[in-house]
């Protein structure tokens, strides 16, 4: 998924520079932001449900 958004990103960016399109060079400024937060927002989610699990278990 990083990669994809990291091609995404160089694409856009190349094509909204050519076009002098500022509207596509900020979608992928975007793509960018998300494939540099990806990893820790995911490994978030998944300790949150983890730990919620977890609690729910020890309550039975």
């Amino acid at each position: 998924m990083e990669v994809l958004l990291l091609v995404l990103f160089v694409m856009l960016l190349a094509v909204g520079y050519k076009k002098n399109n500022r509207n596509m060079m900020l979608v992928a400024s975007l793509c960018l932001v998300l494939a540099t937060a990806l990893p820790s927002l995911s490994s978030g989610i998944q300790e949150g449900f983890d730990q919620t699990k977890n609690s729910l278990e020890k309550n039975r």
